[in-house]
C-alpha cells in the first residue's frame, strides 16, 4: 500500500512522540501518556541488536491513517499498527516510542530518527531497494469507494473515466492511478492527491468527488464505523498487496527479532483478533 517515496528526502515535518513500553492496558493511564513497565521478561535475544536508544525501539509512524494509525480522543495513538507495535515491544523487552512523522518524508527517518517504520508500509521492489522488511502481517488491495446511496458504479479501475477521484499522496494508489491515466487506460480522469486519508473521505462525504481510492483494508475500517456514509463499489481482487514493518537495509538482527516476535504472536491468535477489532464489519 502506502506511499512511495524516495528514500533520499528530508526527514521533515516529525511530530509528537509517544512513549510507551510493554505492559497491560491498564498501565497506559499516566498523565505523560507513558506505558508503565511490566515484569514481563523476554525470551527473544536482544544482545546483537542495536537500536537508536539502548532498551527502547524507536518507531516512524504517521498517526492520522485509521484503522492502522489513529488518535484518540485524548490524543493518545491507537489503531491496528499500534497495537501490533505494542505488542511487539513487549515481546522484545523494550519500550515503544512512536514518532508522528508525515508519511511522504517517512521512510528518509529510519535509522537517524527511529528504528523502523510501522505505517500500513506495503512491501515493494522499489522499497527493497532501500530497506528490509518483517514478514508480512496484512493483506490488501485497492478498493474503490462512494458515498452511501451513490449510483455509480464500478467493475474495472477502467470505470474510473470521466470522473473525480481523490487519493492521499505518496501511496500505491497515487502510482496506480497516474500509470492508468499515463497509458490512456483511464481518461478524462480528475485525480486530486491529498496529504492525509481523512481529507479524503470527508471530500468525499462532503459530495466533492465521486471516489475515493485507496487500500481495502483502509475502506473496510470506514465502513465499519460508518456504513451509512460510505460503500465500496469495487475491489481489485488480481493484484495483491501485502504491509511489512520496514527498517534499514543492515540492520539484520532487528529484521531477525521482529520477525520472531510475530512469529509468537502469530501462534497466540494475536493477528486474528487484532484484525477483528479494527476491521469487523
Amino acid at each position: 500500500m502506502k506511499k512511495i517515496i524516495a528514500l533520499l528526502l528530508s526527514a521533515a515535518m516529525l511530530g509528537v512522540c509517544f512513549v510507551g513500553c510493554k505492559g497491560d492496558d491498564k498501565d497506559k493511564d499516566n498523565e505523560k501518556g507513558e506505558v508503565s513497565k511490566s515484569d514481563v521478561v523476554s525470551t527473544i535475544d536482544m544482545s546483537n541488536v542495536k537500536l537508536i536508544k539502548d532498551g527502547t525501539l524507536s518507531v516512524g509512524m504517521e498517526i492520522g491513517y485509521p484503522p492502522f494509525e489513529n488518535k484518540a480522543e485524548d490524543g493518545s495513538p491507537v489503531g491496528y499498527d499500534v497495537d501490533l507495535i505494542y505488542a511487539i515491544g513487549e515481546k522484545l523487552g523494550v519500550e515503544i516510542n512512536l514518532i508522528d512523522t508525515a508519511f511522504d518524508v517517512i521512510f528518509a527517518g529510519i535509522d537517524t530518527n527511529y528504528d523502523c517504520v510501522v505505517s500500513a508500509v506495503t512491501i515493494d521492489d522499489e522499497r527493497k531497494k532501500n530497506c528490509l522488511f518483517s514478514e508480512p502481517y496484512v493483506d490488501n488491495y485497492q478498493a474503490v469507494v462512494v458515498k452511501k446511496g451513490s449510483d455509480l458504479k464500478v467493475e474495472s479501475l477502467n470505470d474510473l473515466s470521466n470522473h473525480t477521484v481523490t487519493l492521499q499522496k505518496g501511496t500505491t494508489s497515487e502510482k496506480l492511478l497516474k500509470n492508468l491515466i499515463d497509458t490512456n487506460t483511464v481518461t478524462d480522469c480528475t485525480m486530486s492527491a491529498t496529504e492525509q486519508i481523512l481529507t479524503c473521505f470527508t471530500a468525499l462525504a462532503n459530495g466533492e468527488y465521486d471516489f475515493v481510492l485507496c487500500d481495502s483494508t483502509v475502506a473496510d475500517g470506514y465502513v465499519a464505523r460508518e456504513p451509512d456514509k460510505y460503500e465500496i463499489v469495487y475491489v481489485d481482487a488480481s493484484n495483491l498487496e501485502q504491509f511489512g514493518i520496514a527498517m534499514g537495509k543492515e540492520n539484520v538482527e532487528l529484521q531477525k527479532v521482529i520477525n520472531e516476535a510475530m512469529d509468537q504472536l502469530r501462534e497466540e491468535g494475536f493477528f486474528e483478533e487484532n484484525y477483528s477489532t479494527w476491521f469487523k464489519r
